[in-house]
């Protein structure tokens, strides 16, 4: 919003430098030829004023009418053919939000007016005394309007374009909704408000799906967080909404089934729903097309996320998970690892976050992630289960600082990732996960915690001996942090610190000692 803001205040700015040099190039030139024809012709100034009064000012009144109607002719032209070609590509309604910008409202009622304006004037004038005023001000309009043409295209162009038209569209919203927020609204205002706002929404979404159709992936980002930074501003505008704001009808939720429509608008999260529908409605559509957005849904959704525990909106915070678990069902369905990859660090992420405000959904989201990487190591994709068993070891180690967090639990469902191996995927997924696990025992026994360091290493002792070597130094075998190619993490997942790595293979020691795994 603020770039919009600041993007509109320097396009008017430079419009009015516009206005002014063209006006004041005008003036220029006709003082020069007016000086001119004084020093060659033996003028005064007050023979030339004399010539205007005696008939020269009415005699130009004839066609200033013909040629401002030209100039409101041409201006309606273009600004027609730009404002049909612009909605052809991007369905944001641009007609209706273009014929209620106060410029363009501004421009063509005084280009009208002075049409009307010098088509009156010559029914009222007298031979004598001849009239100054009238037609000096008729002058005035015409170079005015002249000189409106250039900056006023120049708005139309800016006012079209995508972001800028995105940004617009959000800026009605946020002050729909700072006048609830005021107070001062009645009840046919209370639902203007709420059907701005939520159209709103459906318009920057839908530009942002037609940007995904094009490939114009600077306006797709630019819809998405200008989504994210909306709901936000609500969170914050929230409390000061009267209880009437959250009665909205089903139509809001499209074809959404009555049960869960009246459980969001009883939650009080109608609005924050919406706007989470309309991010999962472009996931789906960008999902193997423009992975750039998958990435930034991820991140304005936890963003959102972070921002209700923040303000302890335990309800947004349920959501949140809520459609951060349908993004990963579609990036699995889909079968696009990408996206799940680039999904799972941002609800990681959150989960992090949350670590700190509610642990008790921190501890759902990582029932959710295991279960999630189970199912992809059932579908055949073992990336997917890898990437999960560092997300949940990276909580499991955030976890262990925290007293209020049960760790054991989440210990318990971590080593439930883990599954029989029943082919060279699942075997790929398997070595990953343990080891992941490993590196969380040699943790917690740096930590001198041993009673999970213990519950870890019994998990793996039927693991064969073999597999354990192999597990063991392909994490020693990592020696630098980053990746050696380009990645949306660029991180090892098997990088331990080098503090750390002593205890990766004292970790391992009764395992692949037999006579010390018989005592476990």
């Amino acid at each position: 919003m603020n770039e919009g803001q600041d993007s509109k205040r320097m396009g008017i700015g430079a419009g009015a430098t516009l206005f002014l040099g063209v006006s004041g190039l005008a003036l220029g030139m006709f003082i020069v030829a007016a000086l001119i024809d004084i020093q060659m012709a033996s003028l005064s100034w007050d023979t030339l004023i004399e010539a205007a009064k005696s008939g020269g000012l009415q005699s130009s009144m004839g066609s200033l009418a013909e040629v401002l109607a030209a100039v409101l002719g041409i201006s309606l032209t273009v600004v027609a053919i730009v404002v049909q070609l612009a909605a052809q590509r991007y369905p944001a309604k641009i007609v209706d939000v273009f014929m209620v910008d106060p410029i363009n409202i501004a421009v063509f009622a005084f280009m009208a007016s002075s049409c009307i304006f010098v088509v009156v004037v010559p029914a009222f004038t007298v031979a004598t005394p001849a009239p100054v005023f009238m037609p000096m001000v008729a002058i005035g309009l015409t170079v005015m309007n002249f000189a409106l043409l250039l900056p006023y295209f120049g708005h139309v162009f800016a006012f079209l374009e995508p972001t800028n038209l995105i940004s617009e569209i959000e800026g009605r919203a946020r002050t729909a909704l700072e006048g609830v927020a005021s107070g001062r609204t009645n009840d046919a205002s209370m639902k203007a408000a709420q059907d701005r706002v939520a159209t709103a929404l459906d318009r920057i979404a839908d530009n942002c799906m037609a940007a995904v159709q094009q490939s114009d992936r600077n306006l797709a980002l630019h819809s998405l967080r200008t989504i994210e930074e909306f709901l936000i501003f609500y969170l914050d505008k929230k409390s000061k909404l009267p209880k009437q704001w959250g009665n909205v009808p089903p139509t809001v939720f499209g074809t959404l089934a009555q049960e869960f429509a009246n459980e969001i608008v009883d939650n009080f999260t109608w609005l924050e729903a919406k706007g989470f529908m309309e991010f999962e409605r472009i996931f789906r559509r960008s999902v193997g097309e423009m992975n750039e957005v998958v990435s930034q849904l991820g991140r304005s959704t936890r963003n959102v996320g972070e921002h209700a525990c923040k303000a302890n909106e335990s309800e947004v915070l349920e959501l949140t998970v809520r459609f951060f678990n349908t993004y990963l069902r579609h990036g699995l369905n889909s079968r696009n690892v990408r996206a799940v990859y680039n999904t799972l660090y941002e609800y990681r992420r959150l989960a992090l976050c949350v670590l700190e405000h509610d642990p008790a959904v921190a501890r759902r989201i990582v029932e959710h992630l295991v279960y999630y990487g189970r199912t992809a190591n059932e579908m055949g994709l073992p990336f997917v289960t890898v990437t999960v068993a560092h997300d949940v070891r990276v909580i499991c180690q955030r976890a262990h600082r925290d007293a209020r967090i049960d760790l054991a639990h989440l210990l318990n469902q971590f080593l439930t990732l883990d599954q029989q191996v029943e082919g060279k995927s699942q075997e790929v997924a398997l070595i990953g996960v343990r080891k992941a696990q490993s590196i969380l025992g040699a943790y917690f026994l740096e930590q001198g915690i041993t009673d999970m360091t213990n519950q870890i290493r019994a998990d793996m002792a039927h693991e064969d001996p073999r597999r354990l070597e192999t597990i063991r130094d392909g994490i020693l075998a990592i020696e630098e942090k980053k990746f050696w190619e380009i990645t949306d993490r660029g991180m090892n997942f098997d990088y331990v610190e080098p503090e750390l790595r002593p205890f990766v293979s004292k970790f391992f020691e009764p395992l692949l000692d037999r006579d010390a795994q018989l005592g476990l």
